[in-house]
């Protein structure tokens, strides 16, 4: 069998599924949550500096209270639990203060490491990690959280956790790790939970948290023009992407929203150089555009491409629209626990923004060309003046 969300708990703040599958574990506990301030956030690339990180904040203070309504994490004492930021990416997600709103937590302490990873030869290694400020307890519940894509940072990270824990000789209790990420993110946790629990007789569980979804990574050969392998986010189930249902229906807000590049971006630019990050999404438009002229590439296929939306058709090729039973029917194979209700404001959400026009208009030749010239302008006007 292989992964699917099964919702355990819904209201209005967040909605909270487990993945389950041939690889669940008892005490390796996967969770995918969905709140409206990272649905936002991953929606809307624009979203820059302190607002990011405020809507950040706001979005994983109401996952953990969402998870901790399933496992009591909030049980946990504050004195043992540290929060461990991998520099700089991981300082986005504001654990520290999140822990404090969710839970009242007044004692927890933080530790921090540098983990910059660059391409060479080929492949992704990490080529700055000098800065190590580290105090945590004994027997700590250990907090962190990144953007993982290829996963190097993060495993490097972890290693020298082990290596700090073995030299003090202090064992470890818990790991519960919050990601924008992919499955790499899960093969890593896996492989260090296996460690943990082999090495520290006391250590209980780890706990991933994936936000909005887990998403596929871009390969060498990802099926699209413009992208980074080991690097792009995809909200393509095709290849592997696994999304909350809240996400998907917030995809329908508009047409936009499907076309990005990647869901999350460079985190660390959008946090703390939001120019230099609005410059890197004006550049992979300005790259869509040339390739939407060269090809006379539809806004249909290049949308399809990045999120594919043949669920929502009985015959795709044909253009003949299903209806929310048949959407119901093959989404039964990634989600589980929603009512014909959701399913039926799902499908009203995207025949709201895929009209029988509309999709018209957007399967003609060219017709990406004008999408990529709009964003192009409204990027650039708002990084207006600077070289």
């Amino acid at each position: 069998m292989s992964d699917r969300l099964v919702r355990k708990f819904k209201d209005e703040a967040v909605s909270v599924y487990s993945i389950d599958g041939e690889r669940s574990m008892e005490d390796f506990k996967r969770y995918v949550v969905s709140t409206r301030d990272t649905r936002d956030l991953m929606n809307f690339p624009e979203i820059i500096n302190t607002d990011f990180t405020n809507l950040m904040q706001n979005g994983i203070t109401n996952a953990l209270k969402g998870v901790n309504i399933l496992e009591r994490i909030s049980r946990i004492d504050s004195k043992s639990v540290n929060v461990f930021h991998i520099l700089r990416g991981g300082l986005n997600f504001m654990v520290r203060d999140a822990l404090k709103k969710a839970f009242g937590y007044k004692w927890h302490s933080s530790s921090y490491i540098s983990s910059q990873r660059i391409l060479k030869e080929g492949k992704f290694e990490v080529s700055e990690d000098q800065y190590r400020k580290f105090v945590l307890p004994d027997n700590a519940t250990i907090y962190t959280a990144d953007i993982v894509a290829s996963g190097i940072s993060l495993d490097h990270a972890l290693q020298y956790l082990h290596n700090f824990l073995n030299a003090k000789n202090y064992h470890l209790k818990n790991m519960i790790f919050i990601t924008i990420g992919c499955v790499e993110a899960e093969r890593v946790m896996e492989k260090w939970h296996k460690i943990f629990k082999k090495e520290y007789p006391g250590y209980k569980k780890t706990f991933m948290i994936y936000l909005e979804g887990r998403f596929a990574l871009a390969s060498k050969d990802a099926p699209l023009f413009n992208y980074l392998y080991d690097t792009d986010l995809l909200k393509n189930y095709k290849l592997g992407a696994l999304l909350a249902p809240e996400l998907e229906h917030s995809q329908f807000e508009r047409t936009i929203i499907g076309l990005e590049g990647c869901t999350i971006y460079d985190g660390g630019k959008k946090g703390f150089e939001p120019i230099n990050h609005i410059k890197d999404i004006l550049e992979f438009w300005e790259k869509q555009l040339d390739t939407a002229k060269s090809k006379n590439l539809s806004l249909w296929n290049e949308y399809n491409a990045r999120f594919p939306l043949n669920m929502y058709f009985e015959d795709f090729k044909g253009l003949n629209i299903g209806d929310y039973r048949l959407l119901a029917e093959r989404k039964s194979e990634y989600w589980q626990g929603l009512d014909d209700k959701e399913y039926i404001k799902l499908f009203k959400k995207f025949r709201w923004l895929w009209t029988d026009a509309r999709v018209k208009n957007a399967a003609l030749p060219g017709s990406l060309v004008s999408v990529c010239e709009k964003k192009i302008k409204y990027l650039k006007s708002l990084i207006e003046g600077v070289a």
